[in-house]
């Protein structure tokens, strides 16, 4: 699939502003009819990381995340991408759909009560081998 272009905005604060515009005061809903609730304060945990792996921060705004926002909604509508169930330790259903040629994974968890809801977690280009492959682990959707 062909994703959008890639975002030019001025600063942080015009990439959170767009963010919040285009995500949390509209609705997406995945190809299968899944709505996900985008919230502001998601933001920091979207396009931001860790100054290192250890310190687990989320100290640094990353540009490279936040360019590739519109991609957010492409992956969730497009229903010939890669889609994973992730159950983690706590018991949230997670679901992964990746989009495998750049390779860029958008990450939802899916609402306990309402299989028909879910809330964003994060999206980001996959940069290593095997997170690609530990994804792949996961059943498919």
């Amino acid at each position: 699939m062909p994703l959008p272009p890639l975002l030019s905005l001025r600063n942080e604060a015009a990439y959170r502003t767009y963010f919040e515009a285009q995500y949390c005061n509209t609705t997406v809903v995945t190809f299968d009819g899944i709505t996900v609730q985008f919230f502001p304060e998601i933001f920091n945990e979207a396009f931001y990381r860790d100054s290192s792996r250890a310190a687990k921060d989320k100290a640094n705004f990353d540009l490279k995340r936040a360019q590739s926002m519109d991609w957010i909604r492409a992956v969730l509508e497009d229903s010939s991408l890669e889609v994973y169930r992730r159950v983690m330790p706590s018991s949230k259903v997670r679901r992964i759909t990746l989009e495998p040629t750049t390779p860029y994974a958008v990450i939802i968890q899916i609402d306990s009560r309402n299989a028909r809801r879910a809330r964003f977690i994060t999206a980001y280009i996959v940069d290593s081998a095997s997170a690609l492959t530990k994804m792949r682990s996961n059943p498919r959707w």
